[in-house]
């Protein structure tokens, strides 16, 4: 299933070659790039250029599973309880 902008909020997840699976929550996307949140509450920007597209940003991308999603949420900290 492709990564749309009825996605942003949500969390989605890929697959990376070592087998581990990445989870973060989409914060926006849009032509020019996509957002997301990590757990540890850190705020990444993909630009897209020309480059490289939003579709080749999100190609491995998939809405998250029920128990991705709860994984998220349980390990999730907003960046301000992290400075520490």
């Amino acid at each position: 299933m492709k990564i749309t902008a009825q996605h942003v909020g949500t969390s989605v997840a890929r697959d990376i070659r070592s087998g581990a699976t990445v989870i973060v929550r989409l914060s926006g996307l849009g032509p020019d790039g996509v957002s997301y949140t990590c757990t540890d509450g850190f705020r990444e920007y993909q630009p897209t250029s020309f480059a490289i597209s939003l579709d080749d940003i999100t190609a491995r991308w998939r809405p998250a599973t029920a128990e991705e999603t709860a994984e998220f949420e349980r390990l999730h900290r907003p960046a301000p309880e992290n400075w520490d």
